[in-house]
C-alpha cells in the first residue's frame, strides 16, 4: 500500500508528465509543426509507432531482468506467507485441532527439569529458539499455548469459549502435575490496553500466587519485540526508497513503557522472576531487523525461526536452565 508520500509523489509526476505533453507533442501537433501535409502526418505516425513499439519491446526485456532489487524484495515479500506451524507445533501444543492438548505437550519426564511454554502465540513463537537454546538431555520443554488467549488461571477473565477451555484445561493439569519451570509469555500489549492495565495485574498476580503456593517456579516473558506494521513490507519500502532502516523508526514504542509499568508492578522473589525481553535483545532500545539477512519477525511481532534463536539465547541465561 502507498503511503501519502508516495501517492503527493505520482500525483506531482503525473502533473509534469502531462504538461509536457500537452505543450510539446499535443501543442506543435495542433498547429501542424510536425506535419505540414498529409503525407508528412502518415509519415510522422508510422515513425511514432515504430519508436513506440521499439520501446514496448524493450519494457518488456527489461521487465523481465531480475535486478538486484527485484531479488532482494521477493526475499523479504517471501515472509509475508511464512509457514510459521511447524515452529509452534500447530495442531496439537498450539491451537489443538480437538481442543484438547496432545499428551505429548504435557508430559512430565522423570529425572529431567521439567518447563512449561504458557500463554498465546507470543509464547508458541518462543518455542523453536527455546528448543535449540537449552539442553534438551537435561530440560524436558513441555507446551501449552492457544491464539489470543492469555495465560492465567482465571476462566472467566477469558473471552472467547476456546480460551475458557485453555484455562480449565491448564488449571487441570496444575492439579495433578507439577513442572519445575513455568515460563509464561503472552501479549501483554493487547491485555493491557487502557484501562485494562491494572485488571490484567491483579490477574497475573492472582495466578502467580496459586502457583507459588504449590512450590513452582515462574518465569514470565515481558512484551515482546513489535514493530509499527509488517516488518517484512516495512523493509521492502526502506529499500526501494535506498534508505538505511533505523530501529527508533521501525519499533513500536508502547512496547518499552509497558515493559517499564511490569517491572514496577510484578517485583520478584523467591519462585518467581521478571524477564525483560527488551532488556535482553535491545540495548539502549536498539533492537535488531534482521538476523544473519532474515526478518526477525515475520509480521509485527511474531518471530522467524532465526529470529526465536536470537532472542532466546540471549534469554536463557536469565530463565537459570542449562544451555545446549
Amino acid at each position: 500500500m502507498l503511503e501519502a508520500g508516495d501517492k503527493v509523489a505520482l500525483f506531482a509526476v503525473a502533473v509534469i508528465i502531462s504538461y509536457l505533453s500537452w505543450r510539446y507533442i499535443e501543442q506543435p501537433f495542433r498547429a501542424r509543426q510536425f506535419a505540414p501535409s498529409r503525407g508528412a502526418t502518415y509519415r510522422f505516425a508510422a515513425a511514432s509507432s515504430a519508436v513506440l513499439l521499439a520501446g514496448s519491446a524493450g519494457g518488456v526485456m527489461l521487465s523481465r531482468t531480475q535486478t538486484d532489487t527485484d531479488r532482494a524484495e521477493a526475499a523479504l515479500d517471501a515472509y509475508n506467507a511464512y509457514a510459521y506451524q511447524p515452529l509452534y507445533r500447530f495442531g496439537t501444543c498450539f491451537s489443538p485441532a480437538s481442543g484438547v492438548f496432545d499428551e505429548a505437550c504435557l508430559r512430565i519426564v522423570p529425572g529431567k527439569t521439567n518447563l512449561m511454554l504458557w500463554g498465546d502465540s507470543l509464547a508458541a513463537h518462543y518455542y523453536e529458539g527455546l528448543r535449540n537454546a537449552v539442553d534438551t538431555q537435561a530440560v524436558n520443554i513441555m507446551q501449552a499455548t492457544q491464539p489470543a488467549c492469555m495465560a492465567t488461571l482465571n476462566a472467566q477473565v477469558q473471552g472467547t469459549a476456546a480460551c475458557r477451555n485453555f484455562s480449565v484445561q491448564v488449571q487441570a493439569f496444575f492439579a495433578r502435575q507439577r513442572p519445575d519451570v513455568v515460563v509464561m509469555s503472552a501479549d501483554w500489549l493487547e491485555y493491557a490496553r487502557p484501562p485494562r492495565f491494572d485488571r490484567m495485574i491483579a490477574d497475573v498476580r492472582n495466578t502467580l500466587e496459586q502457583l507459588e503456593a504449590s512450590g513452582i517456579r515462574v518465569v514470565l516473558l515481558g512484551p515482546a519485540v513489535q514493530f509499527r506494521s509488517r516488518l517484512p513490507s516495512m523493509l521492502i519500502r526502506t529499500h526501494l526508497r535506498k534508505l538505511e532502516p533505523r530501529p527508533e523508526d521501525f519499533v513500536l514504542p508502547d512496547v518499552f513503557a509497558l515493559d517499564a509499568m511490569m517491572k514496577a508492578a510484578l517485583p520478584a522473589n523467591r519462585h518467581f522472576n521478571y524477564v525483560s525481553v527488551l532488556d535482553a535483545v535491545c540495548p539502549q532500545r536498539q533492537c535488531p531487523l534482521t538476523v544473519t539477512g532474515v526478518p526477525l519477525s515475520f509480521d509485527h511481532a511474531h518471530l522467524t525461526a532465526e529470529g526465536s534463536d536470537y532472542v532466546m539465547a540471549r534469554v536463557l541465561p536469565m530463565l537459570g536452565l542449562p544451555k545446549r
